[in-house]
């Protein structure tokens, strides 16, 4: 017991200080710029046919790397299971590589080629359907620099030789022989790599041992979960080691961190923040998607971070990356885009996790600012769809304003459109499916969940959304009345012709300075008219006073006019007056009374409890123009327009 309250307390003090941080509002355009900023002209495309007739089980890594050195040598051994009958089979692999034999059954073949970045295979005989076989390639030689994100990098930090990986989305083939794709995850790793003794290995899932062999050191890792092959991932450098642990809803996960030893105060101080964001997530969403083995860290010296399963390599630990890049663990980790395409599934989902953290762990102002600092991004273009309609370009693909901010925002108006507990129920019912946990979803899959979670059809939502582009403007025009009934007319333009009209519930607050309403009008048509009754008169109008919708407010007008009534026995005048108004015969029905400017302003009340029968109202100090009176009875309200003269 005094354990568990020895850890809520600290988790108490990480959340107080991980509430005092404020939403940068570039963080988003940084991190996608930092995920797109590689040569385009150097960037290359998958295969995504290749490997249509296995289907990968297993793939067991041997690599030797020396990170003071360019280069990488071993074998990887595949498990398959072929598709269709199938008598040769492909992997790619840069021609930069050498492919130094391939093993079959124990036998060296001489039936492949290698040429135009890819090893084709003619195997001795055919595998039948289902059949479960292996293959080993042994390899070696300089992978290729400042391609794609950087695929396999030696560099340094602080002086000391480094080597890391990042293959999102096409560089794996850049290091080692793959099925380079989004359809076909690997059931499992084992990733063994030998470097100098200096340093340390960091990788996927349990550290299963550190073996000192002469002047190296061999690091085995094994991961047993279903893991996409650009996800796999090795950083080898002189790595202190900092853990910490996170409570869950299961259970206790540890927080592995390979930190660059010049770094290591600042990880010590920034890690223990991470701690309330990982037992969100775990809540609002799903247990931890890798509960048998870790989440952690592995420092690089690019310019962002990458959400590598089990362990993201980043260069820094600031607290919005982190969340970032764990929110990955569940979107895009575990259920993967199956098409680049698709991204917005894998950036968008998690820049919105990393909203969520400004909503439930921080003040409700900062989780305003976090998404009006999106929609400025997303409304400086008028154009751009959060679809990928060009996947042939790594900065479309990462796009800030729409993979990422408008991915994330476009969440956000899905949750206002049907409501926190449809849109959670959706989020969870989607990342726990079990035709797309651990494996690849489209977006069509989270439309489906969507709508069943919220009982009514978004296909209107997802095509104005999602696959076309823009955004709408309003223009509010809204008629106050004496009795407090309003009529507000909502009209829109759209930025992008693709898109004829966007259906989206409006939400408007209304204010006298004293009280204030907030309406929500389910805006459907261009020009569309709404009466609703208040119990004030409104002197001002604010549009979207959250922030929920990617929009712009164009103009907003409010007119006051009056509906006025009278009761016969009850006598207001003279009208127009000069100084003061009699009113007569109030009797015992008259409570109080109302006087307001013309502009809606409440600027006088007078309470009658005293049950008069007449009173004269003193207008010598009111300029001169229209007032409104509003005379509150048991029965009914009486309203007259007064004219100072």
């Amino acid at each position: 017991m005094k354990k568990i309250i020895t850890t809520y307390l600290l988790i108490s003090i990480y959340l107080v200080a991980f509430s005092q941080q404020i939403p940068d509002k570039d963080f988003t355009k940084k991190i996608a710029l930092q995920e797109a900023k590689s040569h385009e002209k150097l960037f290359k495309l998958g295969n995504s046919k290749m490997g249509d007739n296995y289907d990968l089980i297993y793939h067991r890594m041997n690599w030797f790397v020396n990170p003071a050195v360019n280069y990488i040598s071993g074998s990887v051994t595949s498990y398959f299971k072929a598709v269709t009958t199938m008598s040769t089979m492909q992997f790619e692999l840069t021609d930069t590589l050498t492919v130094d034999s391939i093993k079959y059954h124990n036998t060296k073949l001489t039936t492949y080629t290698h040429a135009l970045n890819v090893i084709s295979i003619t195997l001795p005989s055919a595998i039948p359907v289902n059949h479960m076989d292996s293959i080993t390639v042994f390899y070696q030689g300089a992978p290729p620099q400042g391609v794609g994100f950087g695929s396999f990098i030696q560099e340094t930090h602080s002086g000391t030789p480094i080597i890391w990986t990042l293959s999102e989305p096409f560089g794996a083939p850049d290091w080692w022989p793959c099925k380079n794709s989004l359809s076909d995850k690997i059931d499992s790793i084992d990733v063994i790599v030998t470097t100098p003794s200096a340093y340390r290995v960091g990788s996927n899932g349990l550290l299963l041992s550190e073996t000192t062999v002469g002047a190296n050191k061999i690091y085995h890792w094994k991961h047993k979960y279903p893991i996409a092959t650009y996800l796999i991932a090795i950083a080898v450098t002189n790595y202190q080691v900092y853990t910490i642990s996170a409570p869950l809803h299961s259970g206790t996960i540890q927080i592995l961190n390979y930190v660059y030893p010049e770094n290591i105060t600042d990880a010590q101080t920034n890690l223990p923040l991470l701690i309330p964001v990982i037992q969100l997530y775990d809540s609002l969403f799903s247990d931890y998607p890798y509960m048998n083995e870790k989440y952690g860290h592995a420092q690089f010296n690019w310019g962002g971070g990458m959400e590598h399963q089990t362990m993201t390599f980043l260069i820094n630990f600031g607290i919005d990356l982190m969340a970032h890049e764990l929110g990955h663990q569940w979107f895009g980790d575990k259920v993967t885009c199956k098409s680049w395409h698709d991204i917005w599934l894998n950036e968008g989902f998690a820049t919105y996790l990393t909203g969520l953290t400004y909503k439930f762990l921080h003040d409700a102002n900062s989780f305003i600012t976090w998404k009006q600092n999106n929609i400025s991004d997303i409304i400086s273009q008028t154009d751009g769809s959060v679809y990928c309609d060009d996947t042939t370009s790594v900065n479309r693909i990462f796009d800030g304003r729409l993979s990422y901010s408008k991915g994330g925002m476009v969440l956000n108006m899905l949750r206002w459109k049907i409501g926190d507990s449809a849109f959670f129920s959706c989020m969870k019912s989607y990342i726990t499916d079990a035709q797309l946990a651990y494996g690849f979803a489209g977006t069509s899959n989270f439309q489906d969940h969507a709508e069943t979670a919220s009982g009514i059809s978004l296909t209107e939502f997802f095509n104005d959304w999602v696959y076309n582009q823009g955004f709408p403007s309003y223009s509010l025009n809204c008629t106050a009345y004496a009795d407090s009934t309003i009529n507000m007319v909502i009209s829109q333009t759209q930025s992008h012709p693709s898109v004829t009209f966007f259906e989206m519930p409006v939400p408007i607050k209304f204010s006298n300075g004293v009280k204030d309403t907030l309406l929500v009008f389910d805006n459907t048509t261009n020009n569309q008219s709404f009466n609703a009754q208040l119990k004030f008169i409104p002197n001002t109008i604010t549009f979207d006073p959250e922030s929920d919708l990617v929009a712009q407010l164009i103009s907003s007008n409010i007119v006051y006019s009056v509906k006025e009534n009278s009761e016969n026995s009850i006598k207001i005048g003279p009208n127009p007056c000069s100084n003061s108004i009699l009113i007569e015969n109030l009797g015992n029905t008259a409570e109080n009374i109302e006087i307001y400017d013309v502009s809606g302003k409440l600027i006088q009340k007078i309470d009658l409890n005293n049950g008069i029968d007449k009173l004269t109202l003193d207008f010598s100090d009111f300029q001169k123009g229209v007032y409104i009176i509003k005379l509150i009875t048991s029965n009914n309200n009486i309203i007259k327009k007064i004219v100072k003269v």
